[in-house]
């Protein structure tokens, strides 16, 4: 009797702080690993050795790593707005520049529920007086075609000669990778070619969440009208993807590392893929523990692979730093704006 009372008031307890459990489970994973990395894995035995390490870094090409940032946000909103003109939502790139960044804050630096993405949803749909459906459907498009072109570029990777880690053979899992998301752009081009909505509304189950979710499901089927658009911000994850290696190649030569432009082709993709596993905030954590595993499998040294990834993690930080900024300081503008216009 008494077990079943625990067990009820742990099950109410459970139910009634979900949402801060697994974000304390979150927290402690993020920062689990990041202390795995810096104490027990990096080979830096000491805080001096850490500051020689650094000491030794090429300031002009961590600069240049850094300011990379800049297309990448540039980009990162020119895609978004592609994207939001299929729905009939016109929104100048300063605006969704500034709501990227402020998505950047949510996701890295507040260890909340609230995402980057979900921010940005929200954001979008207050602004453009449109639903949260139709500005969510956005963002899954934008997110899809980030993972496409990832894979994409793993497959380049594989072409080259990266076709196994250590004893571990990636060629397998890659392409089928890759030919799962060859086929999900198949169906959201050509939705009713497997006549998917047929299947859906004979399947209670699926029917009452399509009937829940019908205008995302809507503006899915939309872009079929919006092949060219698909194509550019597909172009714009491509460019996006470019970036990103571009970023961390210089970043690593910076710290003296030698490894080849071709190695980061294989390195990035893997890395952004697997920190979309929604188990840290915002990928902490994994992203480094798994950039550092792959750069010490393609020889590069450990101690200098750790402190290439606290960098970059560290201009994560103060891209959320700025969004941090532009969070408090943009109602203010807004209100301001709108006693001028008054």
């Amino acid at each position: 009797m008494k077990f079943k009372k625990i067990k009820t008031a742990l099950g109410s307890f459970y139910i009634k702080h979900k949402k801060k459990i697994f974000t304390a489970l979150r927290i402690l994973i993020s920062a689990g690993l990041i202390s795995y990395l810096i104490f027990f894995s990096s080979e830096l035995q000491d805080f001096r050795t850490f500051l020689n390490i650094l000491k030794t870094v090429n300031i002009a090409l961590i600069l240049a790593s850094a300011s990379v940032y800049i297309l990448f946000i540039w980009l990162s909103a020119l895609r978004w707005q592609i994207l939001l003109k299929t729905q009939k939502i016109r929104l100048s790139q300063g605006f969704l520049s500034s709501s990227f960044l402020i998505g950047y804050f949510f996701n890295n630096l507040l260890p909340t529920s609230i995402g980057g993405d979900i921010f940005r949803t929200i954001d979008i749909a207050k602004k453009a007086r449109v639903s949260i459906g139709k500005s969510a459907s956005i963002i899954v498009i934008e997110r899809f075609s980030g993972v496409v072109s990832a894979a994409t570029y793993t497959i380049i990777a594989l072409l080259l000669g990266f076709t196994r880690v250590g004893r571990t053979s990636y060629v397998i899992p890659v392409v089928i990778f890759f030919i799962v998301c060859i086929i999900l752009v198949f169906i959201i081009l050509n939705p009713s070619i497997l006549r998917l909505n047929k299947v859906v509304q004979k399947i209670k189950f699926l029917s009452n969440i399509i009937e829940k979710l019908r205008e995302i499901y809507h503006t899915f089927l939309s872009f079929k009208k919006y092949k060219l658009s698909l194509v550019e911000a597909l172009f714009c994850s491509f460019a996006l993807q470019m970036a990103a290696i571009v970023n961390y190649y210089l970043a690593s030569k910076a710290m003296g590392i030698e490894l080849t432009f071709a190695s980061f082709i294989f390195i990035v993709p893997v890395v952004a893929t697997v920190a979309l596993l929604p188990i840290s905030i915002g990928g902490t954590g994994i992203r480094e523990n798994s950039f550092v595993l792959l750069m010490v499998a393609l020889g590069a040294p450990r101690n200098r692979s750790t402190v290439v990834s606290l960098l970059l993690f560290a201009m994560l930080l103060a891209l959320g730093i700025i969004g941090a900024i532009i969070y408090i300081v943009r109602p203010l503008i807004q209100k301001r704006s709108e006693k001028v216009l008054q």
